[in-house]
């Protein structure tokens, strides 16, 4: 049975009445272990096997494995400090830095936990930076709907401008778009439902204005990829509009896909510190689109479409989106970002250097 078919059956004679009541229960199945691809996300050419789990390690073990598998050397000093840094630190993340594609050679084990402190000290540093911009972002898309939803709105509109989200003349006219709207403030809505009990500000609207929820408390209670999401469906003349005066120092006001990369490059870095996923030498799920601008900053790029190809997906132009919001963020923010990027130089030049 799929799930574009899903087919009832009634035993025969259960309904030989009319208005005879009938009890169905209806059951979900759950996934389970072991996991496949049943929503086959993996191309057609993937070859799939059955091998058996690899042994479970001591921490003693681990090291052997780093040194004989991945050519990592130990002073005993360094043998010590691995095996405190194993039980406390899973060996993967530490192993992910001696990847073949990324340093080749012998590498001491000094080296090895360095690279892992320096992308350490990247998460630190991004789940510092990237609140501001999302509480800039929302802040200021919320104003600007609230304050500018009379250009926008539908004629025969009965919202006000706290409620500007609720029209669907603010957001694209295609067909697609118009039925994801509908989904998302659905998805809006259960949200803000279940939190009637817990969250004071959402029960307070409930009891004082009758549920209706403005865009600037919205705002505060979605994710960053919600917000993202909003920002996906809006019109192009609204969102040129918000860019115009959010980001009034970006020389070029950017087309609606490339403030929409912007924000993605942030909310995907967002999401990774915030489950303490690796950055360095990763390839991320984003590719945030270069300016004219941009180029004259990147020595030996010629065009926009080089520059893609050499740094999307990388956490380089992940830096160079929140860049762009960072400019217009407040003194406090700025110093914040200014003090980062002297920082990080000498952790690349003192740590990453000699080591690559």
């Amino acid at each position: 049975m799929t799930e574009d078919n899903l087919k009832l059956t009634i035993p025969i004679g259960a309904l030989d009445k009319p208005y005879k009541e009938l009890t169905i229960n209806i059951e979900r199945d759950g996934y389970s272990f072991p996991i496949k691809d049943i929503h086959h996300v993996l191309t057609e050419a993937t070859t799939f096997s059955d091998d058996s789990l690899k042994i479970p390690l001591t921490t003693e073990q681990l090291i052997n494995q780093l040194e004989e598998m991945h050519e990592v050397t130990f002073t005993a000093d360094e043998r010590v400090h691995a095996a405190e840094d194993l039980d406390a630190i899973n060996y993967y993340r530490i192993s992910a830095f001696r990847r073949k594609d990324m340093l080749k050679g012998h590498m001491s084990y000094t080296e090895l936990i360095t690279l892992y402190q320096f992308d350490r000290y990247l998460r630190e540093s991004l789940s510092r930076l990237t609140p501001a911009i999302e509480v800039y972002l929302k802040t200021s898309l919320a104003r600007f709907i609230s304050t500018n939803y009379d250009k926008y709105k539908s004629e025969d509109s009965v919202y006000t401008g706290g409620q500007a989200y609720l029209d669907e003349n603010i957001y694209k006219t295609k067909r697609s778009s118009q039925i994801d709207v509908k989904r998302m403030l659905s998805m809006f809505a259960e949200s803000l439902t279940g939190k009637i009990a817990k969250d004071n500000m959402i029960r307070h609207h409930v009891i004082k204005y009758g549920g209706k929820i403005p865009i600037w408390v919205l705002f505060e209670e979605i994710t960053f990829g919600q917000f993202s999401k909003f920002v996906s469906l809006l019109r192009h003349d609204l969102l040129k509009d918000w860019c115009s005066e959010v980001l009034p120092s970006v020389p070029t006001v950017p087309t609606s896909s490339g403030i929409n990369s912007w924000i993605t490059a942030v909310q995907i870095l967002r999401n990774t510190t915030a489950h303490s996923s690796k950055i360095y030498g990763q390839s991320l799920p984003y590719n945030p689109k270069f300016l004219d601008e941009d180029i004259q900053l990147l020595e030996g790029i010629e065009n926009k479409s080089e520059a893609t190809e050499k740094f999307q997906n990388t956490f380089f132009s992940g830096l160079l989106a929140m860049k762009k919001f960072y400019q217009d963020l407040r003194t406090s923010d700025l110093e914040s970002w200014n003090s980062f990027l002297c920082k990080i130089d000498p952790n690349i030049f003192t740590k990453i250097s000699s080591i690559s």
